[in-house]
């Protein structure tokens, strides 16, 4: 992520996750894993969940008593005093896509990730070298981007989803697609919970795991 999403993303953290905030951060975190389903310390995929988490807290959830999420009461409360720049910033934070994606490759110079968004169908180019690597193509996952500068990055958090069921999770987001956002959240959220599900029993065919009369 560019260093001054960074920057401003830690600001946010540290002012919401603490003071008359704190007591917030516990409620949503059981909201969370109520619908993601729970991790645990020595989950391998603890630290991806967590960013996930953070990241929904932050721009997703609203605060109950301030009836908007945590961007937009910092805007509010701080508008008048934001420079240009950072003005610009906030504002592409407040602009980040939540979404399940698909790797469709490289661009022509390999210094970019396709991915195309399951829910607009939009693609959109990503600068993210260190991660060039660690994506094979038709790879279906969560993830957050920001835009800033023209350009789009990841957030930190993932959720890769087993490639064999591309064809489940993209027919399922079809039928809701042109609902509210709130709505897709549910969604994104109940295919967190299906691949965690599948890692813990992993001796179980996939397909009995993803669905919503599994058993499991």
């Amino acid at each position: 992520m560019a260093d001054d999403l960074q920057k401003k993303l830690s600001t946010l953290m540290e002012i919401y996750t603490t003071g008359e905030f704190y007591p917030e951060v516990f409620k949503a975190k059981q909201e969370f894993f109520d619908q993601a389903g729970t991790v645990h310390d020595d989950d391998s995929e603890f630290e991806q969940r967590m960013s996930l988490f953070m990241d929904w807290y932050l721009f997703d959830r609203i605060i109950p008593s301030l009836g908007i999420p945590p961007i937009t009461h910092y805007i509010r409360q701080n508008q008048i005093d934001f420079s240009e720049s950072e003005k610009a910033l906030v504002d592409d934070l407040s602009h980040s896509i939540h979404s399940i994606f698909v790797f469709c490759g490289f661009s022509l110079f390999g210094k970019k990730l396709i991915v195309q968004d399951l829910f607009s169908r939009k693609k959109h180019k990503v600068i993210e070298p260190r991660l060039n690597q660690a994506f094979a193509r038709g790879d279906i996952f969560e993830a957050r981007l920001f835009p800033h500068d023209g350009k789009f990055f990841f957030s930190q958090g993932f959720c890769f989803h087993p490639v064999e069921m591309k064809s489940f999770i993209s027919s399922e987001i079809k039928k809701i697609r042109f609902q509210d956002r709130a709505r897709h959240l549910e969604l994104i959220l109940q295919f967190a919970q299906m691949k965690l599900k599948h890692q813990r029993f992993s001796h179980i065919d996939v397909k009995h795991i993803y669905g919503f009369n599994s058993k499991f």
